[in-house]
């Protein structure tokens, strides 16, 4: 990829900045283009930034014309409990902008388009059908999953019909240092903080029986990496570690991190409707395509977390 120039969308996000830094460290003869509606922060690590509203088409035409980029990590999306509405017209109709105005540039269009996808198109999953394969049966039970698999279902037809050279990396719980505060473990992590400065005296939670796969941001990173340069167009790919873990296991371990002993108290404002009993990931498909494993275990992405250490490892 000497000659290669990629593009990130929703640079100034959790998964944006980590993105960057993986490239910028370890591709440094790749030309970077960053872009996200926000000015741009200092934090952003790129050749170059252009402040663009992805809803704007004439913009993202603009954007594409003037970058021309080889390769495409696309991560702009409303993430949290917005409407559906705002949901579905940032993550489907500025994705439609996005590829529409990629597709227009012909001969010159990505030799490849990594759309971050998410774990929660599939929705509420049986027992019976863990670990969850490309090919479950979606079904969403958040404004959030119901726009990620309508983004998916774009993305798709778009690659059947006009050729667009896109891959699906279906992201399960994220996590890692810089993790957004309101997303567990971050959210625990915080009220630890709190027990220490005596704000508070216990960690309030939600449902502790709930079994998440949890992988790493600094793997999911390497992950866009390889599909971009393995990922068959028109194909998605689970990004998980394979494993499902108890939120009380992560509780646990943080209260080993921290060395506090603190009660634990579910309470029911924290007890959400939409969760899932179990996630577990099946990865079978990305390490046989691409050979990527996730490496990074839990222990040490939560030490980092508490400690605050964004060192690459």
């Amino acid at each position: 990829m000497a000659t290669s120039r990629l593009l990130v969308t929703g640079a100034t996000g959790f998964v944006g900045g980590w993105v960057l830094r993986c490239w910028r460290r370890t591709r440094p003869e790749v030309e970077v283009w960053a872009t996200s509606e926000k000015p741009r922060p200092d934090s952003v690590d790129a050749h170059t930034y252009r402040q663009v509203d992805l809803l704007d088409a004439d913009a993202v035409r603009a954007l594409a014309a003037e970058c021309r980029p080889t390769h495409v990590i696309h991560l702009a999306g409303v993430m949290g409990s917005a409407p559906l509405a705002t949901h579905l017209s940032v993550d489907v109709v500025g994705s439609d902008n996005l590829f529409r105005a990629l597709l227009a540039l012909g001969s010159d269009r990505p030799e490849r388009i990594v759309q971050a996808s998410s774990a929660a198109t599939y929705g509420q999953v049986l027992t019976e059908e863990l670990p969850i394969r490309e090919d479950q049966t979606p079904r969403p039970v958040s404004p959030y999953g119901l726009a990620k698999l309508a983004q998916d279902y774009l993305a798709l037809a778009l690659a059947r019909t006009e050729g667009l050279p896109v891959v699906l990396g279906r992201v399960f719980n994220l996590f890692g240092p810089g993790q957004p505060d309101t997303l567990v473990p971050m959210a625990f992590i915080n009220q630890l903080r709190e027990v220490i400065a005596g704000k508070i005296d216990r960690l309030q939670v939600g449902q502790t029986s709930s079994r998440r796969d949890f992988v790493d941001i600094r793997d999911v990173t390497i992950a866009f990496d390889r599909l971009l340069h393995f990922g068959v167009p028109g194909e998605a790919y689970n990004i998980g570690s394979g494993r499902e873990v108890a939120i009380q296991e992560v509780i646990d371990k943080l209260l080993v991190v921290s060395g506090l002993d603190v009660p634990v108290e579910v309470s029911s404002s924290r007890v959400r409707a939409t969760d899932v009993p179990r996630v577990r990931a099946d990865i079978t498909k990305i390490t046989t395509c691409t050979d990527w494993r996730p490496r990074i275990t839990m222990d040490e992405s939560l030490k980092a977390m508490w400690t605050g250490d964004r060192d690459w490892t």
